[in-house]
């Protein structure tokens, strides 16, 4: 929150104070004398070696001192203090530097020695979407058995108005014994439409009334890529996997604009707690992106957005949706909010759908396969490539989801194909990259193609993908060390609301390839602390074409900062998951602290076992 709303809580290890010279005045109670005391101890003589008059232009608005900064920067370089003015980083350097930044109104932050670093870039969550997942915009549906997920969808059936529909999110096959079909929904929905998004948002199920209502029937072809489950006698069971469930969507009502603002401000909050300042949004629709603009025009946000456009799954929705990137024209800081391109989904996702295209079948001799329109592979990897040569030809940033290395292989020729040995000057990258291979990761750094892997998501998967892919594909999968020996630059994201944005976790998983289940998953792939650092500060600023002006603590870029209840530096990877942010700052403004955070909004607790991979449609409706 602002910081002239901010409350007094308990106190913690950070110390705050606004330094004042002078006797206690009626204004100034005891308590914020003995405050302003304790700071001029820490740092001494700095409120009367301070000449406002004299040094009123390089007077700080903030100064943070006693910290572990990692400025992230490439030579890795350490600090103890840095000053804020004007929403940039006026200075970094020791604690005797800051001193002369200090005046009659400087904030002043004892960090207490613990890690001072840029806030936090999650270069791949649906922000919308990951704030339709609180309630009262959407039943939770995480739940261990399929009697209690009925409950759930009973209790809401029974405060919904006959024939108005009922949306939930968050089931997941990983913990239930199967997917809920149409025929466990029926008897608590009756005419009440149903549709129930899993925590992957590549499946969803319905009921019959909205089975219905999409006019899905034994008869229907899906989309390519896209499956319909049957019952025994042909008919729709309800469960929809891929581009199968935009039969059904279609017939969704959209969510109201004011929920869609609440839906943003719930999510960015929670984001905020975690120190996140910053993310990279793939495969949003128009709506979202006039609702961001709005909302960044307005100066209404806390969190900055990059994002790419849905571009569909064919050469003509690629050419709608290059039209809307054509006709754009923002009226707000691009600083916080910025169209950037494009975004494919090329294949599914490596759980129990097995869609996920592979070269090597799953463990059941299932291949997954493409999502791209065409009657067979070989039209749909030719209109691929049309697809990324057109986006490639109108210049914009082409993002592509891609899970099995079979996609990914793909991707990547389409890629190469569309620079033709030209620099990647638009940064095109691979989304997720599960199963990328080392010679395609050895390909792409030569053609400066870069990867968004997913660490958050390995953490709290273990090993549970092991029965599907095995367990050698099980410890390389997201081969984070292998890429950065190859020269492929790395951003991590969570993928939220796939899972919940826990940058922590991810840090534990790629340091140690441990997982929530405490097993290890290929201790070949772990790599150092600060390059983990960097896939969640740097390279996303980069991905972002941003790193000229935030992702590391240097004079001149924007004041994003995380402070945290711990020194990373000086406490074992396997504690990383203890610490927390205490104070988180974007754009030189205070957006959170932890005793003034309010439950309302708190993030909710990350269930063990949740997954898993490639959550890519972010859903308005």
């Amino acid at each position: 929150m602002p910081a002239e709303q901010k409350t007094t809580g308990k106190p913690s290890r950070i110390h705050k104070t606004v330094i004042k010279e002078g006797p206690m005045t009626p204004a100034m109670t005891r308590r914020q004398a003995l405050r302003a005391a304790a700071a001029a101890a820490i740092l001494p003589a700095t409120a009367a070696a301070a000449d406002p008059s004299r040094n009123a232009d390089v007077q700080a608005d903030l100064v943070i001192h006693n910290g572990s900064v990692h400025t992230l920067d490439r030579h890795g370089r350490r600090a103890q203090a840095l000053a804020i003015k004007d929403g940039q980083i006026a200075a970094v350097g020791d604690d005797r530097d800051m001193r002369r930044l200090i005046g009659r109104r400087t904030e002043v932050i004892n960090a207490g020695g613990n890690t001072v670093m840029p806030g936090i870039n999650d270069s791949h969550l649906h922000l919308t979407s990951y704030g339709l997942t609180f309630p009262p915009l959407s039943v939770d549906l995480d739940t261990e058995t399929l009697d209690e997920l009925i409950a759930r969808v009973a209790a809401a059936a029974a405060q919904t108005p006959s024939g108005e529909w009922i949306r939930g999110r968050g089931w997941s096959e990983l913990r239930l014994p199967r997917a809920p079909t149409r025929h466990d929904l029926d008897p608590v929905t009756g005419d009440r439409p149903t549709i129930l998004v899993d925590f992957t948002l590549h499946t969803s199920t319905a009921n019959s009334a909205a089975i219905r209502l999409a006019g899905i029937t034994p008869e229907t072809v899906p989309p390519a890529g896209g499956v319909i489950e049957r019952d025994h006698d042909g008919q729709p069971s309800g469960v929809l996997r891929e581009g199968a469930q935009q039969l059904l969507q279609r017939v969704v009502p959209p969510y109201s604009g004011a929920d869609l603002v609440k839906a943003v401000k719930l999510a960015s909050a929670a984001l905020n707690a975690r120190g996140i300042t910053s993310v990279t949004e793939p495969g949003i629709d128009p709506r979202l992106a006039a609702l961001y603009e709005q909302m960044a025009a307005a100066g209404d946000k806390t969190v900055r957005v990059t994002a790419l456009l849905h571009a569909g799954a064919s050469p003509t929705t690629m050419d709608e949706t290059l039209a809307v990137l054509r006709g754009w024209r923002s009226h707000a800081s691009r600083r916080w909010f910025r169209l950037a391109g494009v975004k494919i989904v090329a294949d599914g996702v490596p759980t129990q759908a097995r869609t996920a295209w592979m070269h090597t079948p799953y463990t059941d001799g299932m291949y997954g396969s493409l999502t791209i329109a065409g009657g067979n592979v070989a039209e749909q990897v030719a209109n691929l490539n049309r697809m990324i040569g057109r986006a490639h030809r109108a210049r914009v940033q082409i993002g592509t989801h891609a899970c099995g290395d079979a996609a990914i292989d793909a991707v990547v020729a389409a890629y190469v194909a569309a620079l033709r040995n030209r620099p990647n000057s638009h940064r095109h990258y691979l989304i997720h990259g599960d199963m990328v291979s080392p010679s395609t990761l050895a390909r792409m750094a030569r053609h400066g193609i870069d990867a968004n892997f997913n660490a958050e998501i390995k953490y709290l998967i273990g090993r549970a993908l092991a029965p599907l892919i095995g367990d050698r594909r099980t410890d390389y999968h997201w081969p984070y060390r292998t890429a950065l020996q190859a020269g492929v630059r790395i951003s991590s994201g969570s993928d939220a609301p796939v899972t919940d944005p826990q940058w922590l976790h991810g840090l534990t998983s790629m340091v140690l390839r441990t997982g929530n289940d405490n097993a290890t998953s290929g201790p070949a792939q772990r790599i150092g602390l600060t390059d983990a650092l960097r896939t969640y500060t740097s390279a996303p600023a980069r991905q972002d074409h941003a790193e000229q002006w935030k992702g590391t603590l240097a004079p001149g870029l924007a004041a994003d900062i995380c402070l945290l209840d711990a020194d990373l530096q000086s406490i074992e990877p396997g504690e990383y998951n203890g610490a927390s942010a205490t104070v988180v700052i974007a754009g030189g403004r205070v957006v959170y602290e932890r005793n003034a955070f309010s439950s309302a909004v708190r993030p909710r607790p990350t269930t063990p076992g949740r997954y898993l991979s490639g959550g890519c449609c972010a859903l308005s409706r």
